[in-house]
């Protein structure tokens, strides 16, 4: 308790269970990446609209911090099985043309099917 300028004593009530329901979205959300719907998840869990924010805030602050460093658990079981990035990556043109990428073969280098 601690004591205003007018003299009226401010309660503070901390909850532990919000502490540890923020660790988890963060942590969460620092492997996997799935932000939105991680905050929409533990806010239907709780239920409480007052932590929707905390939330938020510990799943951006997780993304901001986990994206430089590494890829999420999914992109890195995908790469794993030789599945492709869903995520456009940064190195693809998509106004790119397909004689961009051919390469001339001559006749000798290529089968004759039609007999």
């Amino acid at each position: 308790q601690s004591q205003g300028d007018s003299g009226s004593t401010l309660q503070l009530h901390i909850e532990p269970g919000m502490f540890a329901m923020v660790g988890a979205v963060a942590m969460l959300s620092g492997f996997c990446r799935m932000t939105v719907s991680l905050v929409v998840i533990m806010f239907e869990l709780t239920g409480e609209l007052t932590y929707l924010v905390p939330f938020m805030c510990a799943a951006l602050a997780a993304k901001l911090v986990g994206d430089p460093m590494s890829p999420s658990i999914y992109d890195g079981h995908a790469k794993l099985n030789g599945i492709g990035p869903v995520e456009e990556q940064a190195d693809i043109r998509l106004e790119m043309a397909v004689g961009d990428l051919a390469v001339l073969v001559s006749h000798h280098g290529c089968l004759d099917v039609s007999e």
